[in-house]
């Protein structure tokens, strides 16, 4: 049975909303407003366009270079649950965590199964070893 568009995630309901506090093409452009924002106020996200394909390890570990890849990275004021694997398009159920903060990227197809290794290194630094990676499609 399908699932209409407008359900929720299967994590459970959603609601998004999101106030532009700065942009730039260099991260020295954002940092004031990172600096400023309402952190465990508000959720924050930085969004990156698109990934670093000029970046060996990210270029190995995707197909092809897709200029629809962003990246996404939240800090959110209350945890929420997020899936270990899902399909959205699926059922709710299965295992999920709670998060506070969440790197996302939306590459679909990949060389190789888990995060893309560039990414994994540079998250473990900043939060640390025990960092745990899920996956959605559909």
């Amino acid at each position: 049975m399908a699932v209409p568009d407008d359900d929720p995630p299967p994590w459970g309901p959603s609601h998004e909303e999101a106030g532009l506090l700065a942009s730039g093409d260099a991260i020295l452009d954002v940092l004031p407003a990172l600096r400023a924002a309402p952190y465990g106020d508000e959720d924050i996200a930085v969004v990156f366009d698109r990934m670093d394909f000029g970046n060996r390890a990210v270029r190995n570990h995707l197909w092809f270079e897709d200029p629809r890849t962003m990246l996404v990275c939240f800090a959110l004021a209350r945890p929420q649950h997020r899936p270990l694997s899902t399909n959205d398009c699926g059922r709710p159920g299965g295992p999920t965590h709670p998060v506070r903060t969440c790197v996302v990227h939306t590459f679909k197809h990949s060389m190789e199964e888990g995060p893309v290794p560039a990414l994994a290194s540079v998250v473990s630094r900043w939060f640390g070893p025990d960092t745990v990676s899920g996956e959605t499609w559909g």
